[in-house]
């Protein structure tokens, strides 16, 4: 049966419910305890107040930090169990390294990169029935409040060493989240220049090394070549898809786009 919620962070599963109602031992999501991860609190913008007039500038508004709360159970059948639970909480992130964390609800599944702010458990316990429980809560802070899903490679879908996608000099660009995606355009045996058009503008690459892959990653402008950056090759516009809609995009010489759905 699939999982109403299942989490994973610092090499831990912390699930909605137990898979095995029978021996319901792991971290547990107490009910109502996954805050933060379907909404955003409200927008940052820089007012700018007009001299002399009423009112402000209008000024952009953009998305703020993401800030989760998991508040669990950890579950054990006896005490040593439970202290071996209780670590494994507290040494999520401890380092403050950021950790990949990914969510996956009802089956769909969206991941992001998110710093450890807060670790804290209940070592003291209490029985219930054959097994004993203990609380804990973790929050994490999400610099990019961006969350992540599956990337597809257009044209002709999943791309595998087995069967290597489909090149086109014509791509139609679309992704299924629900905020603007940023394509990475890929190049098979790539010459020392060509130029790739959206209705974002156009990216032209040009004095760089030929041969091997190219990728474009039109989030920064930057070009690889078999993953080593080139710098200085690229110039030109840098765009990112809007959600439900396509964007064609041209490209001189035959290739891919990856695009990887987008959140808030």
């Amino acid at each position: 049966m699939e999982q109403a919620l299942e989490l994973a962070v610092g090499g831990r599963e912390i699930l909605g419910r137990p898979w095995d109602m029978s021996r319901p031992w792991g971290l547990f999501v107490q009910k109502d305890g996954f805050q933060g991860w379907g909404a955003l609190s409200a927008g940052r913008r820089e007012a700018l107040a007009r001299a002399v007039q009423h009112g402000e500038h209008d000024v952009p508004v953009y998305l703020p930090s993401r800030v989760v709360t998991i508040d669990g159970w950890a579950i054990a059948d006896d005490p040593y169990s439970l202290q071996l639970q209780l670590e494994d909480v507290t040494g999520i992130g401890a380092t403050g390294a950021a950790e990949d964390f990914s969510a996956k609800q009802w089956g769909l599944a969206r991941r992001a990169s998110g710093r450890r702010i807060l670790a804290v458990g209940d070592d003291a316990g209490r029985w219930k029935g054959r097994n004993i429980y203990a609380p804990f809560q973790l929050q994490f802070v999400f610099a990019d409040p961006r969350k992540y899903g599956e990337t597809m490679v257009l044209p002709g879908g999943k791309l595998t060493p087995r069967a290597p996608s489909a090149t086109a000099t014509s791509i139609d660009v679309y992704h299924r989240g629900n905020f603007p995606a940023h394509p990475l355009t890929v190049i098979p045996s790539a010459p020392a220049g060509y130029t790739i058009t959206s209705p974002g503008g156009t990216f032209v690459v040009s004095g760089a090394t030929p041969g091997g892959t190219h990728a474009v990653d039109h989030r920064n402008g930057r070009v690889y070549r078999n993953g080593v950056e080139m710098p200085g090759v690229g110039r030109g516009d840098l765009w990112a898809v809007p959600a439900h809609t396509t964007w064609p995009h041209t490209l001189s010489v035959a290739g891919r786009i990856h695009i990887t759905d987008t959140s808030v």
